[in-house]
């Protein structure tokens, strides 16, 4: 009996570890272009993945930024909200510094987007066109559209 928990005690804590081994090694993975699924049906070259992951890493760096500056404009918002006894004036540029934070992050990823658009040759680039459906504002109308179709039926 006593040997029986022990070994059962023994496999549970070997499988915590091996769940936590298998998750560090996803995670290593997870800048590689293979683990994007438009990138995979696009046939990169070893230049383009190269040049792909090289601006990748450039655009992650410059979102942090951005999206950094855009919590502190919210912080400031919550900051002139907790004070009280704000004008119209402050109000409103709150918002405005806020709506530029988004629009500025909003702009980056356009840009990296066409950054990587224009790597790619002629083929590569009909099939990112097919495939860019499914980000962006075009994804987002269309799976509001389901979620509609889902709450009427």
């Amino acid at each position: 009996m006593k040997n029986n928990i022990v070994m059962i005690i023994t496999v549970l804590i070997s499988l915590f570890i091996f769940q936590n081994l298998l998750a560090q090694n996803r995670n290593k993975d997870c800048f590689r272009y293979e683990n994007y699924p438009m990138y995979k049906s696009l046939n990169l070259t070893e230049e383009q993945q190269d040049q792909i992951s090289t601006m990748k890493i450039n655009h992650k760096m410059e979102m942090v930024d951005l999206k950094a500056n855009l919590q502190k404009n919210e912080i400031e918002l919550t900051s002139l909200k907790n004070k009280g006894n704000y004008t119209r004036d402050q109000y409103l540029s709150a918002i405005r510094s806020i709506n530029s934070a988004r629009d500025e992050i909003a702009i980056s990823r356009a840009e990296f987007q066409m950054d990587v658009y224009q790597i790619l040759d002629d083929k590569q680039k009909q099939e990112w066109n097919k495939m860019s459906f499914n980000f962006g504002e075009r994804r987002e109308k269309r799976v509001m559209k389901k979620m509609r179709e889902l709450e009427i039926n």
